[in-house]
């Protein structure tokens, strides 16, 4: 497990434990004062006011209008207040733990229908063994968690919260992001609170592991089956032989189904797709119309874009998809909802974990993390198949980056990368120069149409 364990340390290195996410807050400051810390109570300490010099960025603080500024600005604070409540929750949970202990060891009380914890199942991949060919290496993920009763400390829900900011704080020039009302549906998973340290049970087959969910709630596990017991599954559950499921079971004996797509044979063609901007219509670039298309307006497929994928899917042998993306996995449910009714082919989901120690939805899909999340994916599915890989991304995040070090780390793996310009930029655009310097460029394409995009990915697209 050392090996798995390093992958998956980096794709949540952005999260930050949540008694260090609300350092700014005042009221941690005033504790540790000089004058708290004087022996003697009775001293007069003056301070003198030292004028903070800061960099002027507009009248809004860099933001275009009042309406953005009072928007991002509020959603900042309610954060923190978020965070301080995930203290507090986590301080209770202790004590009801505790309490859950000896209800059960000392008078034999079946708490199990007290709980409402819940469980959400990604779908992932199994491939074979790179060093034998009989061992067949079988990932799973899923998020624990505990369902939200309504109300956060402020009395006050966490919708009602939301639908005011944003009918109260955006003007009617600005009606164009408020098409609708605020979507309760996709506001809930955010407000959800992580369980840690659960037991989860996983049988797939005849085979059962058990293992704890980390501290946001989430478990990675790799996990072994021969190719016999694989073959068994599959005409057990005729799936097409595509996928097979396994059962995960809750320590309040509550089961969920998840789905294991299998990568085979072992060669062929793997479409790695990022979804925002490349699939579907998110503007990714516009704090403020990110936050409708996530949260209010439908979701909208890029035109195009699920007709070249079942092209691809249907003449192209033994090609596979993996949904490869630095939004919240909160939006899993969602967005397979977006993937089925726009007939995008099926595919294993690799997303990120929202926490509210990120700023904001924008900041957390443009930082750091987000470029070290696709990284280590993109290295882990090269490094354990022998596949070629077609990647498709936008020019609104780091993809154009991120593929042309992966191509220049694989170029004998790499088939072709397809980056789909939001912004009207061209092939000889300076960025991308630099971005797939040393990678041959018959091998990468800048398009604004699918298609301009060839079917066939048996070669290069030029």
């Amino acid at each position: 497990m050392t090996e798995m364990t390093s992958r998956f340390k980096v794709i949540n290195s952005n999260n930050t434990p949540l008694e260090n996410s609300d350092a700014s807050d005042s009221s941690s400051v005033a504790s540790t004062s000089p004058r708290s810390l004087s022996p003697n109570s009775s001293w007069i300490i003056k301070y003198k006011t030292i004028p903070k010099k800061t960099e002027s960025k507009g009248i809004w603080d860099g933001y275009e209008t009042k309406e953005e500024f009072m928007t991002m600005h509020l959603l900042s604070i309610h954060s923190r207040r978020h965070s301080q409540e995930l203290r507090i929750r986590e301080l209770w949970q202790k004590i009801t733990d505790k309490f859950k202990d000896k209800a059960v060891n000392k008078f034999h009380i079946d708490i199990r229908h007290f709980d409402k914890e819940d469980m959400l199942l990604f779908p992932d991949v199994a491939y074979q063994s790179l060093g034998n060919d009989n061992t067949w290496e079988i990932m799973v993920h899923g998020w624990r968690y505990e369902n939200n009763r309504g109300k956060n400390w402020l009395g006050i829900s966490v919708s009602q919260w939301v639908e005011r900011l944003a009918k109260n704080f955006l003007s009617a020039d600005a009606i164009l992001y408020l098409n609708g009302s605020i979507n309760h549906d996709r506001l809930k998973p955010f407000f959800l609170e992580d369980e840690k340290n659960e037991l989860i049970k996983i049988k797939i087959g005849d085979k059962t592991s058990s293992f704890r969910t980390d501290q946001y709630g989430q478990f990675y596990e790799r996990i072994q089956l021969t190719n016999d017991e694989i073959q068994k599954l599959k005409q057990q559950q005729q799936y097409n032989g595509e996928i097979i499921t396994y059962e995960a079971t809750g320590d309040n004996d509550d089961k969920q189904t998840g789905v294991i797509r299998l990568i085979q044979p072992r060669q062929g063609i793997s479409i790695i797709s990022d979804i925002d901007d490349t699939i579907k219509i998110s503007q990714v670039l516009d704090k403020i119309r990110l936050l409708a298309n996530t949260f209010i307006h439908p979701f909208i497929p890029v035109p195009g874009m699920a007709e070249l994928y079942q092209k691809w899917f249907k003449n192209n042998n033994n090609c596979t998809f993996h949904y490869l993306s630095g939004m919240p996995d909160q939006l899993y449910t969602l967005t397979q909802e977006f993937i089925d009714t726009n007939n995008f082919p099926d595919g294993s989901f690799h997303m990120r974990h929202f926490g509210w120690a990120a700023a904001s939805l924008f900041d957390f899909l443009h930082s750091q993390s987000t470029f070290t999340h696709k990284m280590s994916y993109l290295r882990f599915f090269l490094s354990k198949t022998i596949r070629d890989y077609v990647l498709v991304g936008d020019s609104g995040e780091k993809d154009p980056e991120i593929y042309g070090t992966i191509a220049r780390e694989y170029p004998q793996r790499i088939r072709a990368i397809f980056i789909r310009a939001i912004k009207g930029e061209t092939f000889n655009d300076q960025r991308f120069v630099k971005a797939f310097d040393g990678v041959p460029s018959e091998k990468w394409q800048i398009f604004d149409d699918p298609n301009q995009i060839p079917i066939d990915l048996s070669r290069s697209p030029k």
